[in-house]
C-alpha cells in the first residue's frame, strides 16, 4: 500500500553561505528528488543507496521554506505542493522562490521546530527533511543569544527533541561539494509521533507588507571572512544606511579582530551614520547594529595592512635620495676636475666616488 511522503526543504539564507553554494545544492536536490545521478555532489556521510528513499513519486508533497534570521525563520509556514509530473513539478517548486543569502543569523533549531509544528498541526507523524546549510548548530549573531519574541517560541525551541519530548531524526545522508567545506545538503527521515507542541497559542504570523528596518554598511564594502576587503590605512571609516529607520534610533558599531588578534573597540549610542576607528594591522569584523530598536544588523570584514605600504614609501624615498646624491656628486666632481668629464666610463658611477674623493682633496689644496 502506498504511503504518501511529505518532503520539507529548509534553505539557509544566512550570509555565511554563498550563492554558488545554494545553486549547487538546488541542482543536487533536484537530482535526489527525481532519482538522477549526482553531477556535482558526493556522499560525505551515509550511503549512496539511502538517496533512493527520497525519490518522489506522483502523490507525494513537497514544500520549500527559507530560514536564517529570527524574522525570516518565524515566518516559516510551509505550503506543500502535490507532485503529479515529478520532473516538472520538482523544478517548479524548487524555483518558486529566490534562494539568495541575505541574513546574518542562523536560527536552525527554530527552523526545525517550525516544520515539526506544522506537521503536528496537520496530523503528519512522519516526514522527510532536506536541510541545506553550512551550520551544524545555531548561530544567533552578535551576543550569541536568541531573541525570541514570546514564551511560546522559546518553549517551542527548547522543547524540540528534548529528553521528555523526543523527535526521532533518522541518520543524515550528507552530500557535499567540497571536501573541506561545512556546507552540505543533508536528508533524513523525521518521526514526530511522540513529540508535543507547547501548551500555548501559536504567535500571530507577521503582518504582510510591514517592512522591518534593515542596516546596510556602505563602506567599507561588503566582504566575508576569508575574502576580506583590503585597507592600507590604520584609520578606518565606517558608513552605513538604515532602510525604514525608526525615529530616535541609536547605533552601536563594534570592530573585533580575529585570527589571533585581540583588538576590540565598540562605539555605542551613535546618532549619525558614520564612525572612525584607528586599528592595528590585522583582520577585523565590523558590525553595525541598533542600540535601542530591534533592527537587522549588518557586518563586513576587512584586512588592514599598513606595514608593506610604509615600506614601499621608505624605499621610494631612499631611491630618490640616492639618485639625488649621485647627480649632485657627479656635478660637484665635474666642477672641481673638469678633465674627468672627458673620460667616459671612468669614475662615472657611484662606486668610484672614493677615487673622486681623493682627486677632490688634491684639487682643493691647489685651488685655495
Amino acid at each position: 500500500m502506498y504511503a504518501q511522503n511529505n518532503v520539507f526543504v529548509l534553505v539557509d539564507v544566512s550570509k555565511s553561505v554563498t550563492q554558488t553554494d545554494l545553486n549547487n545544492a538546488k541542482q543536487a536536490l533536484t537530482e535526489v528528488l527525481t532519482g538522477l545521478p549526482l553531477s556535482r555532489a558526493f556522499v560525505a556521510q551515509g550511503s549512496q543507496s539511502d538517496l533512493a528513499n527520497f525519490k518522489l513519486v506522483a502523490g507525494d508533497k513537497l514544500a520549500v521554506v527559507k530560514f536564517g534570521s529570527l524574522q525570516t525563520t518565524l515566518a516559516i509556514n510551509p505550503a506543500p505542493s502535490q507532485i503529479q509530473n515529478v520532473d516538472a513539478d520538482v523544478s517548479q517548486v524548487l524555483n518558486s522562490s529566490v534562494w539568495t543569502p541575505t541574513d546574518h543569523q542562523t536560527y536552525l533549531t527554530l527552523a526545525k521546530a517550525k516544520i515539526a509544528e506544522y506537521a503536528k498541526s496537520n496530523n503528519i507523524a512522519n516526514y522527510k527533511l532536506c536541510l541545506i546549510s553550512d551550520n551544524l548548530n545555531d548561530d544567533y549573531g552578535q551576543g550569541g543569544k536568541p531573541n525570541y519574541p514570546d514564551d511560546y517560541t522559546r518553549n517551542l525551541v527548547e522543547g524540540y527533541n528534548s529528553s521528555t519530548n523526543p523527535v526521532i531524526e533518522g541518520g543524515y545522508t550528507r552530500l557535499k561539494f567540497e571536501a573541506g567545506s561545512f556546507f552540505a545538503l543533508s536528508v533524513s527521515s523525521v518521526d514526530v509521533s511522540k513529540y508535543n507542541l507547547p501548551p500555548a497559542t501559536s504567535p500571530l504570523p507577521p503582518v504582510p507588507g510591514e517592512a522591518n528596518p534593515v542596516i546596510a554598511i556602505t563602506s567599507p564594502p561588503e566582504a566575508k571572512k576569508g575574502k576580506e576587503h583590503e585597507i592600507k590605512s590604520e584609520m578606518v571609516n565606517v558608513n552605513w544606511s538604515c532602510r525604514n529607520s525608526p525615529k530616535g534610533i541609536k547605533y552601536t558599531v563594534s570592530v573585533s579582530q580575529y585570527d589571533g588578534g585581540k583588538f576590540r573597540e565598540t562605539k555605542k549610542d551613535l546618532t549619525t551614520n558614520t564612525a572612525t576607528f584607528k586599528v592595528p594591522d590585522g583582520k577585523f569584523r565590523i558590525t553595525v547594529s541598533a542600540s535601542n530598536f530591534s533592527v537587522s544588523p549588518d557586518y563586513t570584514c576587512i584586512d588592514v595592512s599598513t606595514g608593506s605600504y610604509g615600506w614601499f614609501i621608505f624605499l621610494a624615498v631612499l631611491a630618490a635620495v640616492v639618485v639625488g646624491y649621485y647627480c649632485w656628486d657627479k656635478k660637484r666632481a665635474e666642477k672641481i676636475n673638469p678633465s674627468a668629464a672627458t673620460f667616459k666610463g671612468k669614475g662615472d658611477d657611484l662606486f668610484s666616488a672614493g677615487n673622486r674623493g681623493t682627486t677632490s682633496s688634491s684639487s682643493h689644496s691647489d685651488y685655495f
